[in-house]
Order: structure tokens, then C-alpha cells, then sequence
């Protein structure tokens, strides 16, 4: 089941900004409208077991949000016995520094400890967990391959890392490494694509939201060796802005926000 909006944007993405952003869209009775792609998976994998052992994807983002505004480009699914896992690019995401640009973000609910090169820490609020952030200078127009697989085993539980790699160069870099518990098991039969503006200028009007296009190339898990059933487009409820679309290209899926008319 998808987390709820605030609790996906208390990990790291500016919950304040946004709960502000809802407040104005509520008085003026606009706002951005998300857009989502469900993933239905097989129900066994090659191997004949329940659950993958890793998903990965391909995302390019076609066009660059405004400066300023916040958005966040991501992949969620779920363990078969435990929490929520999500990764992604954030146009406007923390850095060790302190600073904030664009960054490659790995967290799962519920979880028990993190690593990695960048940021890792735990998160609390509606809910807990950890999470991990590096930065990573995106560039629109090339593609990005990110990847969430089963790394280890450790005396807590099982070790999940996720991987960011430009596919121009071939050069990958680590996001971060969580440990969860080993009675979670593996990845389940669903997941889904999202995108979000998180934080940004007041929305006055739809046309203030800012365009995002963003291709997600369909997914994969265990290593490319299985693809998804079926999938289902749909956008946000409560709908509101209606320059938000969600289309089927041939490697995947077109996901617009903030679409001029």
C-alpha cells in the first residue's frame, strides 16, 4: 500500500515547505497534481519463490523544473513481510554541507540502520525509519539507472543498497546501504512511480507550478531478469491542477506536471 504524501515528504523533503504549499493550494483551489504508474509483478519469480531479490529502472528527466522548485522523481515497492522502500532524484535535497541541489535519495519505513558515502540518518515523525542521500548532478536529457537490490546479511537482518549509474559513462555511485529485518523477506509484487513537486514558490495559479517531464523506462527485478504483468497510470487524489498527464511511450511512461495549456 503507498505511504501517504506527508509521510513520504517527512523523510528528508521539506514537510514544512509542503504542508504551507497545501495550505495555499487549498485557499486558492489550486495546487500540483502528482502523477503515479503501478507496476504489477508476477507473483513468483524465475527462481519459482515469492519476491525479487532486487527492481531496478531507468529514469531521464526530459525537462529541467524551474530553479527553486522542488521536485522528486521516484520508484516505491514494499517487503513481503515489512515496510516501504523508495529511490529516486530530488532536484532540491540535502547535502552533507548542509547545502541543497540535486541529490539521489534511498529510505525505507521501519528499518534499523543506515550507511553510506553521504548522508545517513534515521528519520522520525508519522513514522520512522532511515534514510540515505548523496549528491548527484542529474543532468536533463540523460538517462539514469537506479537500482535497489539485497547486498548482505548482518547480525541485525539483511543489508539492501541501492546504486545510481549515468548511463553515458557507466559510472555508478552508491546511494547507501539499510539494514532491515530478516524476517521481512524480500521485495513484493507491486510497486509504483511517482512525481512530486515537494517545496517551491506559492501556487497562485496552475501555471505557477512548474514543468517536469520525466521518462520512467520500465522496470525490472532480479537483474533484468523479470519484467512487470501489467501496469495502471493514474494521477493524485485530490486532482487539482489539471496540467498533470501521465502517457505510455514505448520504453515506458511519460509523467507531466505542470503542463502549459
Amino acid at each position: 500500500m503507498r505511504i501517504s504524501l506527508s509521510l513520504r515528504i517527512f523523510a528528508g523533503l521539506g514537510l514544512l515547505a509542503f504542508w504551507l504549499d497545501a495550505a495555499v493550494a487549498a485557499d486558492h483551489q489550486h495546487g500540483p497534481t502528482g502523477t503515479n504508474t503501478e507496476w504489477n509483478w508476477p507473483p513468483a519469480n524465475s527462481a519459482g519463490k515469492p519476491g525479487y531479490r532486487s527492481f531496478e529502472h531507468c529514469l531521464t528527466v526530459e525537462i529541467e523544473p524551474p530553479k527553486g522548485v522542488g521536485y522528486f522523481w521516484a520508484h516505491q515497492a514494499g517487503f513481503i513481510n515489512g515496510d516501504t522502500v523508495y529511490l529516486g532524484l530530488q532536484t532540491l535535497g540535502e547535502s552533507p554541507d548542509g547545502s541543497t541541489g540535486k541529490v539521489a535519495i534511498f529510505s525505507i519505513w521501519n528499518a534499523l540502520s543506515a550507511s553510506g558515502p553521504g548522508i545517513a540518518r534515521r528519520f522520525s515523525g508519522e513514522g520512522v525509519g532511515f534514510q540515505t542521500l548523496v549528491p548527484y548532478d542529474w543532468r536533463a536529457g540523460q538517462k539514469y539507472r537506479l537500482r535497489v537490490f539485497q547486498s548482505g546479511e548482518n547480525r541485525k537482518g539483511t543489508q539492501w543498497t541501492s546504486t545510481v549509474r549515468n548511463e553515458a559513462d557507466g559510472k555508478e555511485m552508491e546511494i547507501g546501504t539499510i539494514t532491515v529485518p530478516a524476517k521481512w523477506g524480500l521485495l513484493g509484487n507491486w510497486s509504483v512511480m511517482w512525481s512530486e513537486r515537494y517545496t517551491g514558490p506559492e501556487v497562485k495559479s496552475c501555471n505557477d507550478v512548474g514543468l517536469s517531464r520525466v521518462l520512467f523506462e520500465q522496470p525490472t527485478a532480479n537483474g533484468a531478469k523479470v519484467r512487470p504483468d501489467s501496469h495502471n497510470n493514474h494521477l493524485s487524489s485530490p486532482a487539482n491542477c489539471p496540467n498533470s498527464r501521465v502517457t505510455d511511450e514505448r520504453r515506458g511512461v511519460m509523467q507531466e506536471m505542470g503542463v502549459q495549456n
